[in-house]
């Protein structure tokens, strides 16, 4: 894999980093962080040198996203047989600046995880998204979730007593990608929740696989 030059427009410094580490102290924590990983300096160098418009620009509360940041939302699903197994689904949705770039589903759930139902098709379904990011380059999103284990087990905040459980939790801890946790609540009528739940019920029940990038 090829050198990354991270850039950082706003942080508790702005610049070129050539490590995930040094960019990381930048933006870890640091309120509306925006920073981006490119595969050469002077890609980084334009987005950096964008900073002063893009911090002029106002934001509204409705806002999802920034153009520097990456927000995913997850879900996964379960349905018991009539022979006792369950089929398991998971579902994502990938935006940037409000807009739709990625989703997928799946029911490619281990054995050693169907005990734990549809929180198995959440967990894959994070494990998925961060496998994605990588890919993109991205170091950096918002993962919005409706369990809360999905933040505690990642955080430390639930210890992790499962095989499986603590095989997520050490995944998205080696990650290098910084999570945003943000907790919504199930069939709330959340649009985007809506949409990874369907998602994940269409993976479980095997329904012709989608992952696309517009």
């Amino acid at each position: 894999m090829g050198m990354k030059f991270y850039g950082v427009r706003h942080g508790r410094t702005t610049g070129i980093f050539e490590s995930w580490d040094a960019c990381r102290k930048q933006v870890y924590k640091f309120p509306d962080a925006e920073y981006k990983a490119f595969p050469t300096r002077e890609e980084a160098l334009a987005f950096v040198s964008s900073s002063t418009l893009a911090l002029k620009k106002p934001k509204k509360t409705s806002d999802v996203l920034s153009d520097s940041t990456t927000a995913i939302w997850v879900d996964g699903s379960c349905f018991p047989q009539s022979d006792g197994s369950l089929q398991i689904g998971w579902g994502l949705l990938v935006k940037q600046d409000g807009e739709e770039i990625y989703r997928a589903k799946g029911n490619d759930i281990p054995t050693e995880a169907v005990a734990h139902r549809n929180v198995a098709g959440e967990i894959f379904g994070i494990l998925k998204a961060l496998e994605w990011c990588k890919g993109q380059g991205i170091v950096g999103a918002t993962i919005y979730f409706d369990y809360q284990g999905l933040e505690s087990w990642a955080t430390g905040a639930w210890r992790a007593k499962l095989p499986f459980t603590q095989f997520y939790a050490q995944t998205v801890q080696a990650s290098g990608i910084s999570i945003h946790w943000s907790k919504v609540k199930a069939h709330s009528g959340n649009l985007e929740n809506d949409i990874v739940d369907q998602l994940a019920k269409e993976g479980a029940l095997g329904l012709e696989k989608e992952n696309e990038m517009k």
